[in-house]
């Protein structure tokens, strides 16, 4: 049998295109071994530039092999090191805003969807296996699906607000740094179209589903706890903000849907 590629050799890989950071993403993911995929998420980076290429897609296997919580827990604990690298990245690139650097950026926004889709589209596969979840649980369903949607917003707020000033601020030509943003209003709003989709399918399936908490009845999973976005005027309010946002940029840009 042979050995699995070691985690540096998978890291190195994933910088290379598109195409193989997925694939490297879904190979980790797949193989299943918790250290190794935590390991592989806290030294995971992504280069400054890819050459244009048709985006590659995780695997199937990158979403059926979530099976526990308490494991997917520990997981994301691994991505949420490499989702805090990317934002530091977003803020360097604020302050040192050049609009030469705008595909390097949407290229980091384009990795904050990605994964927010990939974690919850993992979330909702566990909730789907059983009619039934303990307290402890729906609780970490709740809160890893919190992040997820959470991260997404801050990348939203910075990408929309303070690199789209800096950009502008520091142009010698306000109207050709705009240009470099050619694509922005359209990407973000097919991210955010898509995730909004997916919080959907996250409320089909809770009303479907029963929590047992320890030594009670079994319940139906509620929406609200201290802040939940699962509850829906905190949703309303959330949409809200990622659309005024959005509109912001596509106002100052004047391009795109």
């Amino acid at each position: 049998m042979s050995k699995p590629p070691t985690i540096a050799s998978l890291v190195r890989k994933a910088t290379k295109s598109e195409k193989l950071y997925v694939d490297n993403v879904s190979t980790i993911l797949v193989e299943d071994d918790k250290d190794r995929i935590v390991e592989f998420f806290t030294r995971l980076s992504l280069p400054k530039t890819w050459e244009e290429e048709e985006p590659g897609q995780f695997e199937e296997g990158a979403v059926i092999c979530a099976t526990e919580f308490d494991d997917e827990a520990l997981i994301m604990s691994g991505m949420t090191k490499y989702i805090e690298r990317n934002i530091r990245k977003l803020k360097w690139h604020i302050s040192h805003a050049e609009s030469s650097n705008a595909q390097s950026v949407a290229l980091l926004f384009r990795a904050q969807a990605r994964f927010a889709e990939l974690r919850i589209r993992r979330i909702i596969f566990m909730l789907k296996q059983q009619d039934t979840h303990g307290a402890m649980e729906w609780g970490t369903a709740r809160e890893l699906l919190n992040r997820a949607y959470r991260d997404y917003r801050m990348t939203v707020e910075l990408v929309t607000g303070d690199w789209l000033e800096a950009v502008i601020k520091t142009a010698d030509d306000r109207q050709e740094a705009l240009s470099a943003l050619d694509g922005y209003p359209q990407m973000i709003r097919e991210a955010t179209n898509l995730l909004s989709g997916l919080r959907e399918e996250v409320e089909a399936v809770r009303i479907t589903l029963s929590v047992q908490p320890l030594g009670y009845d079994v319940i139906s999973p509620p929406r609200y706890f201290s802040g939940d976005l699962l509850e829906t005027g905190s949703w309303k309010h959330f949409w809200g903000e990622v659309g005024n946002m959005s509109d912001h940029l596509r106002q100052q840009v004047g391009l795109g849907i």
